[in-house]
């Protein structure tokens, strides 16, 4: 009996780990609000990383922003994740970068780029999270406007929503 009730402490260690692993990043907007995983529970949450210096920037958040479209009445938020700092891009620059359907958010320190690119660590990064805070799948390294990512990326959400 002493062994099953230290295997079910553990699993509530694990549990309560992950779930604490889960929330761990927030990110800042603009206007200097902050984002963060805890906020974002419930949601389907895709993030592009990319940075001021990434040269398909223009066009990852053209097709990002259909997407987002897509999913606007639905319980998703798509995040292009500025990993610049403001002395590089300035929030006003960051604001007028997005638009549309996208949401642009700072992660300066790339705390949350290195935490959830892994080896990848590579721009632009695209990452999709489940509604309990933790990444799905493995993360999305560079950007082909060839390929069909978006809807690549919207079936993973709905698969995602059909879950709940």
């Amino acid at each position: 009996m002493t062994k099953l009730k230290t295997l079910f402490a553990a699993i509530a260690i694990i549990s309560f780990l992950a779930e604490a692993q889960a929330q761990d990043f927030s990110f800042t907007t603009p206007a200097g609000e902050t984002v963060s995983g805890s906020t974002l529970r419930g949601k389907v949450v895709v993030l592009l990383f990319s940075g001021a210096q990434d040269p398909q920037r223009r066009e990852g958040l053209k097709a990002l922003d259909s997407l987002a479209e897509r999913f606007q009445d639905r319980n998703v938020k798509v995040y292009w994740v500025s990993v610049n700092s403001p002395a590089e891009m300035s929030n006003d620059q960051l604001k007028a970068a997005s638009g549309g359907y996208v949401i642009a958010v700072r992660d300066p320190n790339q705390a949350a780029f290195k935490r959830f690119s892994g080896k990848l660590a590579q721009l632009p990064t695209i990452v999709v999270i489940d509604q309990q805070g933790n990444p799905f799948g493995q993360p999305r390294g560079g950007f082909n406007p060839n390929s069909d990512f978006i809807n690549d990326l919207a079936s993973t959400i709905d698969k995602l929503l059909q879950r709940k």
